[in-house]
């Protein structure tokens, strides 16, 4: 055997050790999301057969939320996690979990598993940070060399710029640049570095200095993503809205299946009155949020609506219904909202009959919802049928006492409706909890006066 075979052998005898470590004395596991049977095997043959591990190693999913499920249990009881998810799972992309994954329990390290991936979905998973990408069919050595890259431990560089990460999550900025000049004289013009440098400098509001080590970063960074988000995020720090729009514009052309990017672009848009360019982006962002997940379309449809909400009510009426006509009959309760948001935007073009269907329809969901009720109290007061508000208000008390104290104008508006249904006591009760809460309240005192 050649030296270059014994050296090879060595190496991939470290990659195993790692592995059998990672499970046997840190703790690890794995949870599968796949229907691919042939990979569920290859991933017990290697670590039971192969690597010799005889505890249970891993668990197989099949639904979304049994996967959430799951990782929540498995980092409650301290382990460290490897998540494999199949890139489409049941006809669908699985980019949007990925996103949520990594937003909520970042510390999993994500396996992307896949026959095949177009560019533009490869470096989306990317950018939404997929650890690593395994290629099907996969020998087991190549598998296990792929999770030992995982799951190797930090260099000190690496561990440096997590310091560094955490002081400016602190707030601690002029730690957290002293750390990257650190980092910088140990390894010249690293892009995470310059990135951290970047970011203690923004939050000393020292943008100019930010705008240079961002530009640095981009020098040598392979696809130039984050440095150009960080000059994004600069620039609407500053209030420079365009050249926000110019980053974030290049950021879509490289990777153009990020449907939060899109969002933004198409927040900039109306702010800057242009609707027909925010049209186009908020159509694509819905396209792409469709073939991830229905209850990702109606999390971006109310994003939308939000952002027409006070300039155009009509072109956000249009996206929130087009949201619910998707899902069809597969309403769920985390489409309340969705229909909250349909109903404030209707409300706002005077049409509170068509608010009122809304909040019943989503009342079919959810039935024992008392912003619902308010919500049905407020329109039905809106067009001066005070004792149905009247009626509905009570619906609430049943259902939380406590929901009175949400907030003054909460208070304030009970107290109003059942003043205007000439239920006085009732609007007394109400109107003191407004005053006990804010005891400036002009409109409380004022109706209290007229009793």
């Amino acid at each position: 055997m050649s030296m270059e075979s014994v050296l090879a052998k060595m190496e991939f005898r470290k990659f195993e050790a790692s592995i059998i470590d990672f499970f046997m004395k840190k703790n690890g596991y794995a949870i599968v999301l796949t229907e691919d049977t042939n990979f569920t095997t290859l991933l017990r043959q290697t670590l039971n057969k192969h690597l010799g591990l005889r505890n249970k190693c891993f668990t197989q999913v099949s639904t979304v939320e049994e996967t959430i499920k799951n990782i929540k249990k498995e980092l409650a009881a301290d382990r460290k996690l490897l998540v494999f998810i199949e890139r489409i799972f049941k006809d669908r992309e699985m980019s949007s979990l990925v996103r949520k994954i990594k937003k909520e329990y970042s510390q999993c390290k994500i396996f992307i598993t896949m026959t095949e991936a177009p560019k533009e979905q490869f470096i989306l998973l990317h950018e939404l940070g997929a650890d690593n990408f395994i290629t099907k069919p996969i020998a087991i050595n190549t598998f296990i060399e792929k999770v030992a890259h995982s799951i190797k431990p930090q260099s000190k560089i690496s561990q440096l710029i997590d310091i560094a990460k955490t002081m400016l999550e602190q707030g601690a900025y002029e730690d957290a640049a002293n750390v990257g000049r650190t980092v910088l004289k140990a390894k010249p013009g690293l892009s995470a570095a310059l990135l951290v440098m970047g970011d203690a400098y923004k939050g000393m509001k020292k943008y100019e200095q930010a705008h240079k080590c961002y530009m640095g970063a981009g020098d040598s960074a392979p696809l130039f993503l984050d440095p150009l988000k960080k000059l994004a995020d600069l620039y609407g720090v500053a209030g420079v809205k365009k050249r926000q729009l110019d980053c974030l514009t290049k950021l879509d052309k490289m990777s153009p299946l990020n449907v939060e990017r899109k969002l933004d672009i198409g927040h900039i848009y109306v702010d800057l009155g242009n609707f027909v360019s925010a049209d186009a982006y908020f159509e694509g962002a819905v396209r792409q949020a469709n073939k991830e997940a229905m209850d990702y379309l109606g999390s971006v449809s109310q994003r939308i609506a939000s952002a027409y909400e006070k300039h155009d009510p009509e072109r956000a009426e249009l996206f929130l219904r087009r949201a619910l006509r998707v899902k069809g009959d597969n309403l769920e309760k985390a489409d309340v909202e969705t229909f909250n948001s349909l109903g404030i935007v209707l409300r706002k073009q005077g049409k509170w009959r068509d608010a009122i269907t809304e909040y019943k329809r989503a009342l079919q969901i959810s039935r024992k919802d008392e912003n619902l009720y308010y919500n049905i109290a407020v329109a039905s007061a809106e067009g001066k049928d005070y004792k149905q508000a009247a009626a509905c208000l009570k619906k609430v008390i049943q259902l939380n006492q406590e929901f009175v104290r949400t907030e003054p104008a909460t208070a304030y508006n009970m107290g109003l409706i059942f003043y205007k249904a000439g239920e006085l006591e009732m609007a007394k009760v109400h109107l003191d909890i407004c005053l006990e809460i804010d005891p400036t309240h002009a409109g409380a005192r004022k109706v209290l006066s007229l009793m």
